[in-house]
């Protein structure tokens, strides 16, 4: 009897020890809790918080880079002419996006980076740069710069002052313009519209909206010097040191830009209306931006960067070859 009741309290005490670990569903928990926290952590990737169309903060919210066990962390707006790639080689953020000469000038003063996956790109409808004067201004065209006052929003670069100083080196024009620097997005149309400068070199959505806004006018565009996508390309990337750690994770990112580029071709306004919300914009005076819908960096596309930065004296022929800029290694298969 003795031993039919210790056996009967072991079984009780069996029983009671694995409801405690059972869910509602009768099935035990314990580990496949501990698992399921494990499959939903997400690899926090750091970038300075966007201030213009970013099709970076647009996959985040479509979720495309979740997919990829991939979460964005903003950290905060650059300030101070810091660069992105500056907060990348400081250990600040892991993301950089730029322009080719951006990371040339960079990987020039030492810094380890290398470009992963392409970005935005020209088009007649939606330009990289937009040349915007007030609405009665006696400047028609770009040829009128001359002698004017010109705002830009980031120091020496070929889509600030570049394209218009090859533009006018190309006519034979005196490089008499007197470059206004205004760091903080939107500032170069509002001191338009107050008479501070003369030009700006507006950059998305700041242009479409101060256009749709009224009392400004266009007066070229980007895609009327260079004449090709190419002339907007941006791209992305990361440090060496945190490509030769988390390669899987390049991968992955790599992966959610290749999904989120034709989806942004492919439903303007919706991506818009993204970014309206997220820059707490009218959706109704945002246009959308073109991207690459190649998975792959266009080697040409870098090469003609080089080209145009060469031609401005950002740096000297031979400095630097383009393929020291960039690798594909990461692209998804198209």
């Amino acid at each position: 009897m003795k031993n039919r009741a210790i056996a009967a309290i072991l079984v009780l005490l069996l029983a009671v020890s694995l409801t405690g670990c059972a869910g509602n569903d009768g099935k035990t928990t314990g580990t496949t809790n501990a698992a399921a926290g494990q499959a939903k952590k997400l690899f926090p990737l750091r970038q300075a918080t966007p201030t213009n169309f970013d099709e970076v903060m647009i996959a985040s919210r479509l979720g495309f880079f979740e997919e990829e066990g991939i979460e964005i962390k903003n950290t905060g707006v650059l300030r101070g002419g810091a660069s992105a790639i500056q907060t990348v080689t400081q250990g600040v953020n892991d993301i950089f996006n730029g322009h080719p000469p951006n990371v040339a000038q960079a990987i020039l003063a030492g810094a380890k980076v290398k470009a992963v996956a392409p970005g935005q790109v020209d088009n007649p409808n939606t330009p990289h740069v937009a040349y915007l004067v007030k609405e009665d201004s006696p400047i028609k065209s770009l040829q009128d710069i001359v002698g004017k006052k010109v705002a830009q929003t980031s120091s020496t670069s070929v889509c600030q002052d570049g394209y218009l100083k090859m533009w006018l080196k190309q006519h034979h024009l005196p490089l008499n313009v007197e470059w206004v620097k205004l760091p903080n997005p939107g500032q170069q149309e509002q001191a338009l519209r107050q008479g501070l400068v003369d030009v700006t070199t507006s950059h998305q959505p700041y242009s479409a909206v101060a256009l749709k806004q009224g009392g400004l006018r266009q007066i070229a565009t980007s895609y009327d010097i260079v004449k090709t996508p190419a002339g907007g390309l941006s791209i992305y990337g990361f440090s060496e040191k945190f490509i030769a750690e988390h390669p899987d994770v390049v991968r992955g990112f790599c992966k959610a830009l290749a999904k989120v580029r034709p989806w942004i071709n492919n439903h303007p306004k919706e991506a818009a209306d993204i970014v309206a919300k997220e820059y707490k914009l009218d959706p109704d005076q945002v246009t959308s931006k073109m991207f690459e819908e190649n998975s792959q960096i266009d080697p040409a596309a870098i090469e003609l960067w080089f080209k145009i930065a060469e031609d401005v004296g950002l740096w000297k022929p031979g400095d630097i070859k383009p393929t020291d800029t960039y690798t594909n290694e990461f692209a998804p298969k198209q």
